[in-house]
C-alpha cells in the first residue's frame, strides 16, 4: 500500500506545483480523439472483400451463392452474409414483428476483373461508396504521356444495401432498396 500512496502523493506535487513550465509542473495537452470510420477494400486476387474494422480485416468471400450485403449503420459501414431469401422476395417479418420488404431497382453493376482491380472508398456525410477500377498498367519504351482515366461506380447507401458477388470474371453489385410495407406510399 506504501507504493501506492507515494505515487499520489508524487502525482499530487506534479499537479500543485508552481505554474511555470520547470521542473515539477505538468503539462496538460489537450488531444483530440477521432472515431475510424469503417471502410472496405478487396484482395488482390478480387475474390475476398475485407471490412476494416478498429484495427482488423474481417474477411467476407466473394464467391458465396448467397453474396455479401453492404449497408450503413448509425453512418458506420457494415458487412455481412447474405441470407437465404426467395427469388423474388416479398416480404420479410422482423424479430419484432415489422414486415420489410426489398424491392430490387433495377441499379445493377458488373465490375470486371479481367484488367481491372477495385478499391472502395466511402464518403461518410453523404453515405455514398464508390468502386475505382484501376487497368493494369501498360510499360511504354517511348515517353509518350498517357491520358489514364480510372473506371469509377458511386452507390447511395442512405436507405439502400448492396449485394455484392463475384460471378466469373465479375464482381457484380446489387443495389437494393430497403422498402417499409407499413408505409402508406408503398
Amino acid at each position: 500500500m506504501e507504493p501506492l500512496r507515494r505515487l499520489f502523493k508524487w502525482l499530487f506535487q506534479l499537479l500543485s506545483g508552481p505554474s511555470s513550465n520547470g521542473p515539477g509542473t505538468l503539462k496538460i495537452i489537450k488531444q483530440n480523439v477521432y472515431t475510424m470510420i469503417n471502410n472496405i477494400t478487396f484482395s488482390t486476387e478480387m475474390d475476398t472483400l475485407y471490412l476494416i474494422d478498429n484495427d482488423r480485416a474481417i474477411p467476407f468471400p466473394l464467391d458465396n451463392k448467397k453474396g455479401i450485403l453492404i449497408g450503413v449503420l448509425k453512418g458506420q459501414l457494415t458487412v455481412a452474409t447474405d441470407f437465404e431469401t426467395p427469388a423474388s422476395p416479398e416480404r420479410i417479418e422482423l424479430e419484432d414483428g415489422r414486415q420489410i420488404g426489398f424491392s430490387s431497382s433495377k441499379n445493377e453493376v458488373k465490375l470486371s476483373t479481367e484488367k481491372t482491380v477495385w478499391s472502395a472508398a466511402y464518403h461518410r456525410q453523404r453515405r455514398v461508396l464508390s468502386f475505382i477500377g484501376a487497368t493494369e498498367v501498360e510499360v511504354r519504351s517511348n515517353n509518350t504521356e498517357y491520358d489514364y482515366k480510372p473506371e469509377l461506380v458511386f452507390f447511395e447507401l442512405d436507405g439502400r444495401v448492396l449485394n455484392i458477388q463475384r460471378k466469373g470474371n465479375s464482381i457484380v453489385v446489387k443495389s437494393m432498396i430497403l422498402a417499409d410495407t407499413d408505409s402508406p406510399d408503398r
